[in-house]
C-alpha cells in the first residue's frame, strides 16, 4: 500500500470519527449507533496504519489477497449492522401497531360516552 493511500485512508477515517462525534453532540444519533460507527472507523484507521493486520488475517483464513479479507470483514460488519437494525425496526413496528390500536380503542370508548 502506497504512503499516499495510507494518508488518505487515515484522513477519511478520522473525518468520519469527527463527523459521528458531531452528530452525537447535536443529539442526531443514538449512542448505540455512534459506538458501532466509531468502532467501524477505528477498524479502518487500524487497517490503514497497520496493513500487516489485513495480511495476517488473510493468511490466517486462507484468502488469496489481503484486500479480499478487508472486503469480507467490512461486508460482514455491515450485514451484522443491517440485521441489528432490522430487529429494532420490527420491535418499533410492533410498538407502533399496539399504540395505534390502543389509541383507536380509547377514542372509540370516549365516543360512546
Amino acid at each position: 500500500m502506497s504512503l499516499s493511500l495510507k494518508i488518505v485512508m487515515i484522513i477519511i477515517s478520522m473525518l468520519t470519527c469527527f463527523y459521528i462525534a458531531r452528530k452525537l453532540r447535536k443529539s442526531q444519533m443514538n449512542i448505540n449507533d455512534t459506538v458501532f460507527w466509531i468502532f467501524f472507523a477505528v477498524i479502518l484507521v487500524l487497517l490503514s496504519v497497520f496493513p500487516g493486520i489485513a495480511s495476517w488475517g488473510s493468511r490466517l483464513l486462507g484468502f488469496q489477497a489481503p484486500v479480499n479479507f478487508v472486503f469480507v470483514v467490512v461486508i460482514f460488519l455491515l450485514i451484522l449492522r443491517i440485521f441489528i437494525m432490522s430487529i429494532k425496526i420490527s420491535v418499533l413496528e410492533d410498538k407502533l401497531k399496539n399504540l395505534t390500536e390502543e389509541i383507536g380503542i380509547r377514542e372509540n370508548m370516549s365516543d360512546k360516552k
